[in-house]
């Protein structure tokens, strides 16, 4: 249970930043897919609620037959006295350190079929390993 303790926050409307994996160029099922989640889960510019900074991440990946969904918050580190800034501008280049924190929500989609139409039409996609429920019963 440890792992589902999400800490973060990230101020709301701010504009994520969408990271796909290297499989959502090379796969055709997944550039189709890859256009959906832009057109979803990014907020378009000069949207009159949309906050004038990115300060998360939202990240797709893919593994096991299945799109990982993860969401991110970035975080900037800032050194407590000029000691310490000095430091870490000497080791690092700057005087700051960026890290990610996971805030969840994550899931993980698993795709069936994608259809031409909105809820049918030709089959552009079909996962053959896919077994529904209904069958194992």
């Amino acid at each position: 249970m440890d792992e589902l303790r999400l800490t973060g926050n990230c101020m709301k409307g701010s504009r994520p930043i969408l990271t796909f994996d290297s499989n959502f160029d090379e796969r055709e099922e997944l550039k189709l897919l890859k256009c959906l989640f832009t057109d979803v889960f990014g907020t378009p510019r000069g949207h009159p609620k949309s906050k004038p900074f990115v300060d998360r991440v939202m990240g797709f990946y893919y593994a096991d037959k299945k799109i990982w969904i993860r969401n991110y918050q970035i975080m900037e580190d800032h050194a407590a006295n000029a000691k310490e800034a000095h430091e870490q501008k000497k080791a690092h280049g700057k005087a700051m350190a960026t890290s990610l924190a996971e805030i969840g929500p994550r899931f993980v989609l698993n795709p069936i079929r994608i259809f031409r139409g909105a809820f049918g039409g030709q089959t552009l996609y079909k996962n053959d390993q896919y077994i529904s429920p209904n069958v194992i019963r």
